[in-house]
């Protein structure tokens, strides 16, 4: 049951007093005349009920929405190391930036489904848990932060992979009969000196997807990151061998090793290259949603049924009071 709710006319520091001061009136004459004393107490029973309908009293309105969404969940992992903001996407830009551009556009071909990030560097977590606010997304995409280049101590191709298992296994614990889909999103450049754990258990656990691969063979410098993108003028990460700017380079077969074990095609990503993929067919899931509203549902109008009905009383009362004392007597004429 709804909980009472009151957005009085007057403040209640007014309208309670008030209304005392005019109930205490009325039965003050009602003791005083008794010839009349139905009457003030009627008026003492009227100003109460007008004082409940300054309150306007109402019950705040539960509008249950239905929303469909298909029985699809999108997991897209992005590599965010150092070496994503290599300046070589579209020309001079940050590969990250060719990233953000290629989800949104993949999102926009299939808004119904639901849509996870996951980043890694040295390690993984989950940026966006599924979700159909495509807002959401928008605003994770904005803010993907690159690792800060002082803690940067290299870093695994694959190091999202048990992260990404655990949260595929939920998904299929929650909503079996969905479909799920991989994305993984990155350049392939393994820096921690060992070798990409296999990601066939992947495969296992999805029903498609892609990897995508960013960068170019001639590569990019990569600037010294604080973890955001800062207007402040930075300094480009030097080669610890020969001093010299460092340059990162796309490992194209990194990437499409990370794809044959996960069962899905690898595709080089460019500015200006289209988003196309084939989604899969998908059931609709309807969700109902309840949400308490900000609007109130008042029922003032009820109070003022019995008011009106008062008023023609004292109306017709006090027209016979006035006609009784002869006021609506025609001039000049006698009875």
């Amino acid at each position: 049951m709804n909980d009472l709710v009151f957005n009085p006319l007057l403040p209640w520091v007014a309208l309670i007093p008030l209304t005392v001061l005019l109930v205490t009136g009325c039965v003050v004459l009602a003791v005083r005349t008794s010839e009349r004393r139905i009457p003030w107490l009627v008026r003492a029973a009227a100003v109460v009920v007008l004082a409940l309908a300054f309150t306007r009293p109402g019950t705040p309105v539960t509008a249950v929405t239905e929303r469909s969404e298909a029985a699809l969940d999108v997991f897209v992992v992005i590599d965010v190391t150092a070496s994503m903001i290599a300046e070589d996407w579209n020309g001079s830009s940050p590969r990250l930036e060719g990233v953000a551009e290629d989800v949104t556009a993949l999102v926009e071909q299939a808004p119904e489904a639901r849509y996870s990030l996951i980043t890694f560097a040295a390690s993984s977590q989950t940026v966006l848990p599924l979700t159909t606010d495509d807002s959401a997304l928008r605003s994770a995409l904005d803010v993907l932060r690159p690792e800060v280049t002082l803690y940067s101590s290299g870093s695994s191709i694959t190091a999202a992979r048990d992260h990404l298992i655990t949260r595929l296994e939920k998904s299929a614990e929650s909503r079996p009969d969905s479909a799920r889909l991989v994305f993984y999103v990155g350049d392939g450049e393994q820096t921690s000196g060992e070798e990409p754990e296999s990601m066939k258990a992947v495969s296992q656990l999805i029903d498609g997807g892609a990897v995508w691969g960013y960068g170019t063979g001639s590569g990019g410098r990569m600037k010294e990151t604080q973890g955001y993108w800062t207007d402040q003028e930075t300094e480009y990460i030097k080669d610890p061998n020969t001093r010299r700017d460092a340059v990162s380079t796309i490992d194209e077969g990194n990437l499409k090793s990370i794809a044959g074990d996960m069962g899905v095609d690898y595709v080089h990503r460019s500015a200006g290259a289209p988003v196309s993929f084939d989604f899969p067919d998908v059931d609709r899931i309807v969700q109902e949603k309840e949400q308490t509203t900000q609007a109130v549902s008042e029922f003032t109008w009820v109070l003022f049924i019995p008011l009106v009905a008062w008023l023609a009383v004292e109306g017709v009362l006090a027209a016979r009071r006035i006609r009784g004392l002869g006021f609506l007597t025609t001039p000049g004429r006698t009875r």
